[in-house]
């Protein structure tokens, strides 16, 4: 099994998305370096709306789970 550390950009995003436990986020560039969270909510219509109104259309939403739970996403086969 390889394990890779994450660095201290990653350490930083979970520490920001940590805040937003339960909240559905909007993050642009997603899984490149540059993602960042650019709104919240406690919808994803709420989330998607900020982020449309602050000139992000193209964006990725997930609601961040509380850092006790794991979350396997299931792939359809």
């Amino acid at each position: 099994m390889i394990k890779q550390e994450p660095d201290a950009k990653e350490l930083d995003f979970l520490k920001e998305l940590e805040k937003h436990v339960n909240k559905w986020v909007a993050i642009t560039s997603y899984g490149s370096d540059e993602e960042s969270i650019v709104a919240t909510g406690d919808s994803i219509l709420e989330a998607r709306q900020k982020a449309e109104s602050r000139g992000f259309k193209d964006t990725t939403f997930f609601k961040v789970p509380p850092s006790d739970k794991i979350f396997v996403p299931l792939v359809p086969m």
